[in-house]
Parts: C-alpha cells; sequence; structure tokens
C-alpha cells in the first residue's frame, strides 16, 4: 500500500468555489452508489445582453421555488451568477423552468441557457462543465513550422551543459494522487521523469527531438543517470519520500543506478518505483529481464508504462513481473475492446479532463496522475460535501 503524504488541511470553501467543490462530492457520490439524480444548471453567466435584467433572471430564479416544487432538492452556487440544482428523477424541474421562461424568450434561447445532466450516466459531461468553471481548457495546439532537427553537434552542447547544471529544472514533477467517488484525493507519491525539451528550450530553442529518436535517446539516458545520481545525495535520503521515476531499460542497470543502490538502505529501496516503457520492454526484452531481476531482486517497485490498454494484451503485466502499471489516457480508450487487467494497480496518466476520471471509475481505477487533479486539489474539489 503506498502510504500518503502528510499535509496540512485546506482552508474551508465558500462562495462559488464551494459550491463546486459540494456539486463535485455529489457527482461523485453517485457514481459510487449508482443513485439517479438530476442536475439543472442554469447558466446566467451566458445570458444575452438584451436580455439579462432583472425580471428575467427573477423567472428563472422563481421556477426553483424548492420548497413547492421540489423534494431533496439540493442548490448549488456556482461562478457568474450560474445556478445548479440536483433533484431526485421524479422531481424534475426542467418542466417547470421552460413554462416560466415561456414567453420571455424564444425557445432556442431558452434552452441553451438550461443544462440538463442525468446521474451517473452523464457524469463526465457535469463534470466537464465544472472543469470550464475552474479555467481547464484544451491544451494549445501545436505549432505548423516545422523547426530544424537535434544534430551531433547540438547533442554535445547540451551534453556538456547538463554535466555541469543542476538538474532539477530538466526534470518534470506531477503528484500521482488516489481519488475515489465519496473520498478525499490524497497525494500518494511523486512522478519525476526527464523533461530534454527543458534542457533544449534554455540551450538550443527550435531544434526539434522527435526528428532525432537516437539523439534523443542518449540524451535521455544522460538526464535519467543525473536524476539516478541526485538521489543518492544527501537532501533526498535525508527526507526520503516515494517516487516513481520514468526512466528507460538501459537505465536499469546503468553505473548511475548501481551506484545509488550502495548508498540507499535497504528500507528507504521501496521507496522507489521504476517506470519504463512498453515499448523499451518490446525492442529488448533481454535488458528488461536482467534490469527487473536487479531492481526487484534489491527491494524496488517496478511499473510499466502503457500507451493504451491494447498494448498490455503485448506483454500481460501480471506475467512479466511489474508492480504497477501506468496507463496513458487518450480520446480512444473508452473505444478499446482489450480489457483492463485487475493487478497490478493501475494509474491514469493525462487526467486532464473529467472524461479520464469518469472512465477510470467505471473501470475501479481510482490512481491519477494529470492536470485535472492538480487543480482539483487546489482548489478544494477533492472535499466531501
Amino acid at each position: 500500500m503506498i502510504a500518503a503524504f502528510h499535509q496540512p488541511p485546506p482552508p474551508p470553501l465558500t462562495g462559488a468555489e464551494g459550491g463546486i467543490a459540494e456539486l463535485a462530492a455529489l457527482i461523485r457520490a453517485a457514481v459510487a452508489s449508482g443513485a439517479e439524480r438530476e442536475v439543472l444548471w442554469l447558466r446566467l453567466s451566458r445570458m444575452p445582453p438584451g436580455l439579462d435584467r432583472p425580471h428575467h433572471r427573477r423567472l428563472m430564479r422563481d421556477a426553483l421555488d424548492l420548497p413547492n416544487r421540489a423534494r431533496r432538492a439540493r442548490v448549488f452556487h456556482l461562478p457568474g451568477g450560474d445556478v445548479a440544482v440536483a433533484t431526485a428523477p421524479g422531481d424534475s424541474l426542467h418542466p417547470a423552468v421552460l413554462r416560466a421562461l415561456d414567453g420571455a424568450m424564444d425557445p432556442a434561447t431558452a434552452e441553451d441557457l438550461l443544462r440538463l445532466r442525468r446521474l451517473p450516466e452523464e457524469a463526465a459531461a457535469l463534470l466537464a462543465a465544472l472543469e470550464e468553471c475552474l479555467g481547464l481548457g484544451p491544451p494549445t495546439p501545436p505549432r505548423a513550422d516545422t523547426p530544424a532537427a537535434l544534430d551531433s553537434k547540438g547533442l554535445e552542447s547540451l551534453l556538456a551543459a547538463l554535466a555541469t547544471a543542476e538538474v532539477a529544472p530538466f526534470l518534470r514533477r506531477q503528484f500521482i494522487c488516489r481519488m475515489a467517488p465519496e473520498q478525499d484525493a490524497e497525494p500518494v507519491a511523486e512522478s519525476v521523469r526527464p523533461w530534454p525539451e527543458a534542457l533544449r528550450d534554455r540551450l538550443l530553442p527550435g531544434r526539434d527531438l522527435s526528428a532525432a529518436p537516437a539523439l534523443t535517446r542518449r540524451l535521455c539516458l544522460a538526464l535519467e543517470e543525473r536524476l539516478l545520481a541526485s538521489l543518492a545525495g544527501p537532501e533526498w535520503r535525508a527526507s526520503p519520500r516515494r517516487l516513481h521515476l520514468g526512466i528507460s531499460v538501459p537505465a536499469l542497470t546503468c553505473d548511475a543506478l548501481l551506484r545509488l543502490d550502495a548508498a540507499l538502505p535497504a528500507a528507504t529501496r521501496p521507496l522507489l518505483t521504476f517506470a519504463v516503457p512498453i515499448g523499451d520492454v518490446l525492442a529488448d526484452p533481454a535488458g528488461f529481464a536482467l534490469g527487473r531481476d536487479l531492481v526487484r531482486s534489491r527491494g524496488y517497485g517496478l511499473a510499466l508504462e502503457s500507451p493504451s490498454a491494447a498494448a498490455l494484451a503485448l506483454l500481460p503485466p501480471e506475467v512479466i513481473g511489474v508492480t504497477a502499471v501506468r496507463l496513458a489516457w487518450s480520446d480512444a480508450l473508452p473505444g478499446e475492446d482489450a480489457p483492463i487487467p485487475a493487478l497490478p494497480p493501475i494509474i491514469l496518466a493525462g487526467a486532464d479532463r473529467a472524461a479520464a476520471i469518469a472512465w477510470a471509475w467505471e473501470h475501479g481505477i481510482t490512481l491519477f496522475q494529470g492536470r485535472a487533479t492538480d487543480r482539483w486539489m487546489r482548489a478544494g474539489l477533492n472535499r466531501a460535501a
């Protein structure tokens, strides 16, 4: 079992921020229990300028005369003056609101101001709407121009700079969190992996690493060796914590890892999990077997990183001897026919959207790594109502 980090409790949420947190908790509870709910979202923040008058807002709010119109209704006040109301399916307020607006605005405008979501089947869509409230938007599209490829001379300059530079700015860090419906989210480990693009951007901006895969692998291995060397130093050993290290198969048997192993006491080694890409394993199965036997015999964890569930069928985790799986989210994942393995524990990486979290919960996955979980924790959405 992965132990959680100790963190002070966040301050209580109030106002619209608290409304988001409470509605998120209700969604998660509905997913966990299967309880049916209808959530009517009045998007007053999108009221057309010509209709954004006190009269129209009063009409919409009057339709939410909760004591007379619905039992067990809950109201959530959201940013921009929006209001969401959750009711049992038989107590839907949607028809009442539409009747109240009849004649005050055209039907198309009225429908645009209302969003009706049914739980638990539309949990992903409702969570996505909450993401909009938090400012979680789609990633910036890549640039259309084609940069020059990394060459041998450029690689040598990067390696020379790395030899004397602090490695921390060239590592990508992100919490791995356990987040289950009706439970608080908690960070359980930290993912740390080489970030060659950061080194490239500092010294050779505009060079395309993907166009020179062999040179990029050499650069990544150098970053991995520096990462392992940093863990052998006094700072991490004085205050060890659980880390999930993304490295390549060659790094499993490199000199830097052997020196790290010699520096660590046996009790500290289980705090480190080495995660290798499934492509590396397929390309060098003998090298992987050697590295796997080494790290497992010394007490370290070993994870397999897969871009899809279908790829896991090529290397079943329980057969090749890994202790965890890091599965990458993509929009194609829900449509895959490949089964999700029950063991070992699965971490869903790239959990940047509500759809990823909802899909994972449906498959019993509660370990996440991604921007959504990071921001949800900062916003306090991990708290139950």
